[in-house]
């Protein structure tokens, strides 16, 4: 099998023999349901990803209202609670962060290393329709009394084999994202020359298809187990804490990973400058990859967390994210300040990230935080936080290229500062409560944290959603068909911005130029 397994339609788009008779292109939504455009293939990420992702985040808040007074339940039932607090907890990560940070990939990166394709179309289109389908037997599996505390066996085995399709259909995206930019770079795009958002992507990519097998077997296990009765994982609800080292540093951190990528190329951009040292900018997201490699704990007791290795990885995880953010400072000293909607996107998400490697270097260390308490909930909820908000960033800030047309720019603008503030009021409560917190105020669920600071985290979780919603506002113009779209409207440094708005099939029209620098547009404006 070809490396792009270029579908039929992209062959044509490609070549263009001279003497090929028309051929008419399905429209509507045969042209979704058989696409292997990645253009397409990412649409449906990012949009499904937010639906699913909104009731997970309103799921949040109810749980913050449930912490405000905790002794007693008067949102959930005692019998559900434990149910809708894993789907919380699991849908954040794999039914709203990863497929949206994937779904903007889908789009991109091809488009940025000069790519006709994304490696393996119709594997990524399997990807999206596997995840879609096992995200929607996970819900099910929770509507038919299962999932981790579960009282339907069936229900319960429904959701351990959703999760593993799910887990398994990600996997697939990861492959054909890794494989467009180690393989399908165009002429000259050296490694060392690809833009910051591919190599971050890339990075991320490959620590999801070195640990997230390690979850695919053990939820094999944990199958094999509770389908026939045995009793390894203690009860139902036991199954959820196998599940931790996923949720919770370093593991989660890998979710984040192209937040830096997204920054630095985003942040060079409006400063209209090159990133410099770039050695260092790309040493940096590859350290904080590395660092946030957590499959050697899966199956782990909580002792474990208290091992050196584990406090080591959480203290240095600071450094690559003070790093870019030393870089991005750099840039503005030496080029131009533009308030756009995409620096302040990437600068909300850099910080929220951040916060969270900083309360992940606090929450590690023994004597502070205890292990696993509610601080590890603030450290995951941060990470993916900083996730959605570069996501959201990168949708507004390629917006011709995602859509049809540009983002509403004011809209833009407020959406990261509301999520900022939303996401430090969710976050810094949790890690206070797990540092000053005693008894149950430890406890990493929706009974631990200190009840008067749970009422912040209500009001953050609000603001997220303000958030969300404000920056779902912003890109409503996407849908509506729009005359002369620039291709580049911000004076763009990388080659996506030399492919029309919105891009063709085959992305780019014409060949491209040998690449001889890591900004190869900023080249092209030297020398006109």
């Amino acid at each position: 099998m070809a490396v792009t397994e270029t579908p039929p339609e992209t062959v044509a788009a490609a070549s263009e023999p001279a003497l090929a008779a028309p051929r008419a292109e399905p429209r509507g939504l045969a042209a979704v349901l058989g696409s292997g455009d990645h253009k397409v293939i990412g649409r449906l990420f990012i949009i499904t990803s937010l639906a699913f992702g909104l009731p997970m985040i309103v799921l949040g808040g109810l749980f913050a209202v449930e912490g405000t007074q905790p002794a007693t339940l008067d949102v959930f039932s005692r019998d559900t609670v434990f149910q809708f607090f894993t789907l919380f907890r699991v849908g954040g990560v794999f039914l709203l962060a990863l497929p949206l940070v994937i779904g903007v990939a889908m789009v991109v990166v091809p488009l940025q290393v000069g790519a006709r394709a994304i490696a393996f179309p119709r594997a990524a289109a399997a990807s999206y329709w596997g995840w879609l389908m096992g995200s929607a037997l996970l819900v099910a599996s929770y509507l038919m009394n299962g999932g981790p505390g579960g009282g339907r066996a069936s229900g319960v085995n429904l959701w351990i084999a959703a999760l593993g399709l799910i887990t398994v259909a990600l996997l697939v995206a990861a492959v054909s994202l890794a494989t467009t930019v180690l393989a399908l770079r165009t002429t000259g795009l050296t490694l060392d020359r690809t833009p910051l958002f591919a190599w971050s992507v890339a990075v991320a990519a490959i620590l999801w298809i070195l640990t997230l097998p390690v979850l695919v077997g053990l939820l094999v296990v944990m199958y094999v187990d509770h389908r026939h009765g045995g009793s390894s994982f203690g009860s139902n609800a036991g199954l959820y804490g196998q599940l931790a080292w996923v949720l919770r540093n370093p593991q989660i951190y890998t979710v984040a990973v192209p937040v830096l990528g997204f920054a630095g190329d985003v942040l060079a951009t409006t400063a209209r400058t090159r990133i410099a040292p770039r050695f260092a900018a790309q040493g940096a997201i590859g350290a904080f990859g590395i660092l946030g490699f957590g499959a050697f704990l899966a199956g782990a007791t909580g002792e474990i967390y208290k091992e050196w290795l584990v406090i080591a990885l959480a203290l240095v995880a600071v450094l690559p994210v003070l790093a870019i953010l030393g870089l991005a400072g750099d840039l503005f000293r030496r080029g131009s300040f533009r308030l756009t909607a995409g620096a302040l996107y990437a600068t909300s998400a850099l910080l929220v990230l951040l916060l969270g490697t900083l309360s992940g270097a606090v929450a590690s260390i023994p004597a502070w935080s205890p292990a696993g308490s509610i601080a590890d909930i603030g450290v995951g909820h941060a990470a993916v936080l900083a996730a959605v908000i570069a996501s959201l960033g990168g949708v507004h800030w390629w917006a011709t290229k995602i859509g049809l047309q540009p983002a509403n720019e004011a809209l833009g603008r407020l959406a990261p500062l509301v999520l900022l503030l939303g996401s430090a009021a969710i976050v810094i409560p949790d890690v206070v409560s797990g540092i000053f917190g005693d008894g149950p105020e430890l406890a990493p669920d929706w009974t631990g944290g200190i009840e008067g600071l749970n009422v912040v985290v209500v009001v953050g979780t609000v603001l997220v959603l303000l958030g969300i919603l404000a920056a779902a506002a912003s890109l409503l113009p996407l849908l509506k068909a729009g005359t002369d779209v620039p291709a580049d409207p911000w004076e763009g440094q990388t080659l996506e911005w030399l492919a029309p708005s919105p891009p063709p099939l085959a992305n780019f029209e014409g060949d491209l130029a040998v690449v001889t620098s890591a900004e190869p547009l900023v080249d092209l404006s030297e020398e006109n």
